[in-house]
């Protein structure tokens, strides 16, 4: 059985404690933050294994700040150093600096662990792995796989291939993420492997997909990406501990092309968009079971978007509509003060160890399945419309260059009559 560790232990003992009424609210935040001092946030202790003295492994406090402060001013100065010297480092060069600077890093971070300062070794670990993709794509380039192209080219163009190559660099960061997690547990690199993994799904769409209908069917793909990354990230955060959080890396990047393709979609989907508030009302009950903040931030941002739909387009000359949105406001807040007043063991039981401290949803993997089959049952029927608009497309495009034909071939026989103007062929997809 695995050891708990012993920030859990403490936690548990100070929420206990507070709820039988041994110790009261003050005397329960005083043990709290000895706890943190004593063991850490993530339960490791204040010194290294070498018996000398770490860091303060805290939440939230000014050293934590420094060291983000500093991994970000790096960021930037590769960044820019990467992006002014391109062409006159070339492939070879880019890959010499880029290979380097990740040697470097990871050495770095082998010595700040030994010596026990383990943010410091996370961040530095992170940013060794953030150069993966670019002394991948130097790799490429040398070898010829990714070889320079004009924007005139047919195959810089060719979405299939261009999303193959992008594969290659996600599999790259994902594989040595794997390999840094083997050696050491830091929350920071669960953002390059939820970035690639995302990326990885969406350009494995585009690789596999159709691209004569990918300009349709894509922004439909992008919910099936974002719904799908939502159930990973549930899995991961049932089965991490308490020590590092990786799941809220995958939920952020699972809400980014949820959002994204939702936005996309939403003047093809008709009546289905008075289904946002349900999607809402999800994402806050998921928000409360899980005590996801970013959850309920993609909760707010999905109700706020409908009440702005109904507000400036449903209910657009309806003047009552905000005093009536307003007195709802009103009433809620009226109702959980009234809540807390009448029932205050109610609600404190409720929201200390209540229903919601499972860290489960009501439904377990239905809850995060069912989305992902909507979703891909949406894309499906997706297809069939867009082989149909897409074969009225091109037959609009075949019309208009036929036209435009035979306008040439008028004004050249008939000089001297006035040319008739020709109407240009549509380019874009049939709104």
């Amino acid at each position: 059985m695995r050891k708990r560790p012993e920030v859990d232990v403490a936690a548990e003992l100070i929420a206990t404690a507070r709820t039988r009424g041994v110790v009261d609210d003050a005397q329960a935040e005083s043990l709290t933050t000895l706890a943190n001092e004593l063991y850490g946030s993530a339960g490791a202790a204040r010194t290294s294994p070498a018996g000398q003295p770490g860091e303060r492994r805290r939440p939230f406090n000014p050293i934590i700040i420094a060291y983000s402060a500093g991994a970000l001013l790096v960021v930037f100065a590769l960044g820019w150093f990467l992006v002014e010297q391109w062409r006159k480092l070339g492939p070879a060069g880019v890959l010499a600096v880029s290979a380097g600077y990740a040697v470097a890093f990871a050495v770095t971070s082998m010595i700040l662990a030994r010596r026990g300062f383990a943010v410091a070794s996370g961040l530095t670990a992170t940013l060794a792995v953030g150069m993966t993709p670019v002394w991948t794509f130097a790799l490429l380039r040398l070898t010829g796989e990714w070889p320079v192209l004009d924007w005139t080219d047919a195959l810089s163009r060719y979405q299939p291939w261009i999303a193959s190559r992008w594969i290659i660099l996600e599999l790259a960061t994902i594989g040595v993420t794997l390999v840094a997690l083997r050696r050491l547990t830091f929350f920071t690199l669960g953002v390059p492997l939820a970035a690639a993994f995302v990326a990885l799904l969406i350009h494995l769409g585009q690789a596999l997909g159709d691209p004569y209908t990918a300009w349709y069917v894509g922004p439909f793909y992008l919910c099936v990406v974002g719904t799908l990354t939502l159930a990973i990230a549930y899995e991961i955060d049932r089965r991490q501990g308490r020590d590092e959080d990786y799941a809220l890396w995958f939920y952020i990047a699972a809400i980014v092309p949820l959002l994204v393709g939702y936005i996309q979609v939403w003047n093809r989907i008709g009546l289905w968009r008075h289904a946002l508030p349900l999607v809402a009302v999800a994402f806050v009950v998921a928000a409360v079971y899980l005590e996801r903040r970013v959850l309920l931030a993609a909760g707010g941002i999905a109700a706020f978007g409908y009440l702005a739909y109904l507000a400036f387009d449903v209910f657009d000359d309806v003047v009552a509509l905000p005093v009536a949105l307003a007195g709802l406001g009103l009433a809620v807040i009226a109702a959980a003060v009234w809540m807390q007043r009448r029932f205050p063991v109610l609600v404190a039981r409720v929201s200390e160890e209540g229903l919601f401290s499972r860290k489960a949803l009501p439904a377990g993997r239905i809850s995060t399945l069912g989305p992902v089959a909507i979703a891909l049952t949406a894309m499906l029927f997706a297809r069939g419309e867009a082989l149909e608009m897409t074969r009225e497309r091109d037959w609009r495009q075949a019309f208009y260059r036929r036209r435009a034909e035979r306008d040439l071939v008028h004004r050249q026989d008939a000089p001297g009559r006035p040319a008739t103007e020709s109407v240009p062929a549509p380019t874009g997809p049939p709104r």
